[in-house]
């Protein structure tokens, strides 16, 4: 009930908010010095046809052939020949979650980082990535890639497909896109509760750019424009997953690194992210930034995204690990403060579907599972 009052709620106060603060996006503009406001790179979609075919067109002449009609063992068969061939495809339920996970660049730096932060608290991560840069990446030229179809027809690489058909993961990842479409998950989550009936599954849902700190008329970026962005962005990826829920009810939730970077954000321009000197590296010569050149992570950033992925997927705050990255890699003051905004951020986005009532720094569900 939670998960669905906000759907609403969000989908409503979004709609009078974007109306009233979002900056404007579809055109460059300039002042009388002959500024040029920075636009949003890295996020243009391609055109996908409608209906796409990667989903409920089994029978459809460009689908004949694909990965996820094709047997179990020529599945893994498939597999052997790319270069993860030698990766084992499967693992036994351990201490920590075995993630399958397909993604852009976007999502790369917390893959780095998840499986030192699981380690550091005593886990063992096991995590199978399938990644391409931009939209390549995205879920659904990712299920285009493994399947051998559309953009990717006739050239298959199964590498989380394979391993799925195991019956040995617990969860799947995915980086989202602009303009995705509930359909571009339904594949995938077919095919995994097939093999891996209790499955559950996690999107992440971005953050706002550098450029879209410029709001018409602005020569600098302003913290109310980031504000405007990321609320744009949660109403988007809020219909998206009330799309996904149609099919698969509550088994789809949020990693939500928007908000964490928000919230970074907000800290940066009252002067309280430590040590972190700068937005845009490219721009403003300084490192650490915000952002390397607009869009990706800069040094350091990367922990907080790995820090908003473990607080997710564990349901656990970061904050209760001792073991902390060495002093060079990320200062200790910055590793606290990311380590208490991704818990936040998590705990109070109802999507991630991740609650601390009593404050403990345990999600609410894993506490009543471990006390039954």
């Amino acid at each position: 009930m939670k998960r669905s009052l906000f759907v609403i709620s969000l989908l409503l106060a979004g709609i009078v908010f974007i109306a009233r603060a979002a900056p404007r996006q579809e055109q460059s503009s300039g002042d009388s010095s002959g500024f040029k406001r920075p636009q949003p790179r890295h996020r243009i979609s391609q055109k996908v046809p409608n209906p796409w075919l990667g989903h409920g067109h089994d029978d459809h002449p460009a689908i004949l052939g694909a990965t996820y009609l094709k047997k179990p063992d020529e599945i893994r068969a498939m597999s052997l020949k790319g270069k993860e061939g030698a990766k084992a495809l499967g693992f036994p339920k351990g201490s920590g979650l075995r993630i399958v996970a397909t993604g852009h660049s976007w999502m790369r730096p917390g893959f780095g980082t998840l499986p030192h932060i699981a380690r550091a608290a005593g886990l063992e991560q096991r995590l199978r990535v399938n990644s391409r840069g931009g939209e390549a990446g995205a879920a659904r030229m990712m299920w285009e890639l493994e399947n051998g179809i559309l953009s990717s027809r006739g050239k298959p690489n199964p590498v989380c497909m394979a391993a799925i058909t195991t019956g040995q993961w617990d969860v799947m990842m995915w980086g989202s896109y602009t303009n995705d479409r509930p359909e571009y998950y339904f594949g995938w989550i077919d095919f995994c509760l097939k093999f891996n009936p209790d499955m559950e599954f996690y999107v992440f849902n971005g953050w706002p750019q550098w450029s879209h700190g410029f709001g018409e008329g602005d020569s600098k970026p302003r913290i109310e424009n980031y504000r405007a962005r990321a609320m744009e962005t949660n109403r988007i990826v809020t219909r998206k997953i009330a799309g996904i829920d149609t099919r698969h009810p509550n088994k789809v939730h949020v990693l939500p690194t928007n908000e964490a970077m928000l919230a970074a954000l907000e800290l940066y321009f009252q002067g309280k992210l430590p040590g972190v000197r700068g937005l845009n590296r490219k721009v403003d010569g300084e490192s650490p930034s915000i952002w390397s050149d607009g869009g990706h992570l800069d040094r350091g950033m990367e922990w907080l995204e790995g820090y908003v992925f473990y607080a997710t997927l564990y349901k656990k705050s970061p904050e209760l690990i001792k073991a902390r990255p060495p002093e060079k890699i990320l200062p200790a003051s910055l590793d606290k403060v990311f380590r208490r905004i991704a818990w936040q951020a998590v705990i109070n986005n109802p999507l991630s579907d991740v609650t601390d009532k009593d404050g403990d720094g345990i999600g609410d569900p894993t506490e009543h599972a471990e006390t039954r």
